[in-house]
């Protein structure tokens, strides 16, 4: 067994909100009235300042499922990507060296968020990394959103439960593994792994990662160069006209 690298996703790796993307997304796409990304944003506001909270976590997850009830996931596939460039924008220089630095040790590096599967996922592969973990919603034969989800929503004890499982198909030793977060809500995952590292912590993790002498990083919020950005904008290119030709088909 060999360990690897568990990244979050959102004020962790990247500055940015993959949420509050989506929802500007979606108003430019004509799926959300501006009224509709208002409260997304007012929402995705309080799930943040209250990530540790059971019922926001349950309130949050049944927002996102009911906003996106009745949509096609073909519909979700075109916006990809309006919603990926702003997020390699505000990537995190020090972040993405990490992810290649473990990746150039042969470390298998993964990204795991409460985000959708379909921004994860696709975040994943331009990062170039081994895999993801997400939030998966369920879609009906003819690929339209139920409003249930399929599986746990990956947050706190969810993203916990659903790293674990992926270790187990994997071989990893969580032992031998490092994860990387902002938030205190990931400390399920953080008491697993042999070496997590809080990135911009917020208090309540700062205070726990100085006590039990965690590794903690401090990224300056600023983009990436711009020739990192491009390089990777060119995978997002790719990957759109591939998203686009499905959804034509």
């Amino acid at each position: 067994m060999t360990g690897a690298a568990f990244f979050d996703l959102d004020r962790t790796v990247v500055s940015q909100s993959s949420m509050v993307c989506f929802g500007k997304a979606a108003l430019r796409w004509g799926l959300y009235s501006r009224r509709q990304l208002l409260r997304h944003a007012w929402k995705n506001r309080q799930f943040f300042r209250k990530s540790g909270d059971e019922a926001q976590r349950h309130a949050m997850c049944n927002h996102l499922l009911a906003a996106v009830t009745g949509w096609r996931r073909s519909d979700v596939d075109r916006m990809a990507p309006d919603i990926l460039a702003p997020l390699l924008a505000h990537v995190h220089p020090e972040m993405y060296r990490r992810i290649l630095e473990h990746e150039a040790l042969g470390v298998p590096t993964f990204l795991c968020s409460a985000s959708p599967i379909e921004i994860v996922e696709r975040m994943g592969q331009v990062l170039n990394m081994h895999g993801v973990v997400a939030t998966v919603a369920e879609t009906d034969a003819n690929g339209v959103y139920t409003g249930e989800l399929s599986g746990p929503f990956c947050h706190g004890e969810g993203k916990f439960h659903a790293v674990q499982a992926l270790a187990a198909d994997r071989g990893i030793d969580l032992s031998q593994s490092w994860a990387y977060s902002d938030s205190v809500s990931d400390l399920p995952l953080f008491e697993a792994v042999g070496m997590p590292v809080a990135v911009n912590p917020d208090d309540d993790l700062r205070a726990i990662a100085k006590e039990r002498d965690w590794e903690i990083l401090n990224c300056e919020i600023r983009r990436l160069p711009w020739v990192v950005a491009a390089g990777m904008m060119v995978g997002v290119t790719s990957a759109a006209c591939g998203l686009l030709w499905r959804a034509t088909r």
